[in-house]
């Protein structure tokens, strides 16, 4: 028996296809395992997350785009008065604490919690997102958490608001700012476990990176068989 694995992303700027066939390989169903595993592609997946934060999208692509005119000049004032910081950390862009460097999720003063590097990133949080289909052939990464689709898309706005004597309203598009792409670290770590998987039932495992493609139709994020 012959089995085909297909990876797709929603980065829509090009795909990295990971085609594999792993032959004479018996019931690999249980290879993704689950969502809490520590050493399995959900952890694969989380740590590649972790990457991505840390290099500001390099690792799994080019860089995001740092901070751009309207942001620097109506969203980042506020974002430093209520981290009560003087000026915004190297690695600053979609992470909300103190220390954008850590590895772990950080918090301000008071009340202020990071949201969306755990909801990437950490395998315990409610918003991170790693599902099978009954069937166990489809699994679904990334994050429940709402607006991380318009960073990773490049949609919807932040409004700020003035009242009084000068009140006005500025609407500030959302940079696009990918953060399904899967990058290099989770292909290498995923092909290792794969060639594994496929030595340990008494397969052959062949492997064959597929071209950036940017009109592939891509289908959310999904991997299927």
């Amino acid at each position: 028996m012959s089995v085909f694995l297909r990876m797709t992303n929603s980065a829509n700027d090009g795909v990295r296809v990971l085609e594999v066939a792993i032959r004479n390989a018996g019931d690999w169903s249980a290879f993704w395992g689950t969502k809490n595993d520590r050493n399995g592609v959900a952890n694969d997946w989380a740590e590649s997350r972790i990457e991505m934060f840390l290099s500001q999208g390099v690792s799994t692509g080019g860089k995001w785009p740092g901070y751009n005119q309207q942001e620097r000049r109506y969203y980042v004032p506020v974002k430093k008065a209520i981290l009560g910081v003087p000026h915004m950390q190297k690695g600053s862009v979609l992470r909300y604490t103190t220390t954008p460097q850590s590895r772990t999720a950080g918090h301000g003063p008071g009340n202020v919690k990071e949201r969306l590097f755990p909801a990437m990133c950490d395998q315990s949080d409610a918003n991170f997102v790693y599902e099978k289909n009954g069937a166990g052939n489809v699994i679904t990464m990334g994050t429940s958490l709402p607006y991380a689709w318009n960073h990773d898309q490049g949609l919807g706005t932040w409004t700020r608001r003035w009242k009084g004597k000068k009140a006005k309203t500025v609407v500030i598009p959302t940079p696009k700012r990918p953060l399904t792409r899967f990058g290099d670290p989770f292909i290498n770590a995923l092909r290792d476990r794969l060639g594994q998987a496929a030595s340990n039932m008494g397969g052959k495992v062949g492997i064959t990176d597929g071209q950036y493609a940017a009109n592939f139709k891509l289908n959310g994020g999904k991997i299927g068989l």
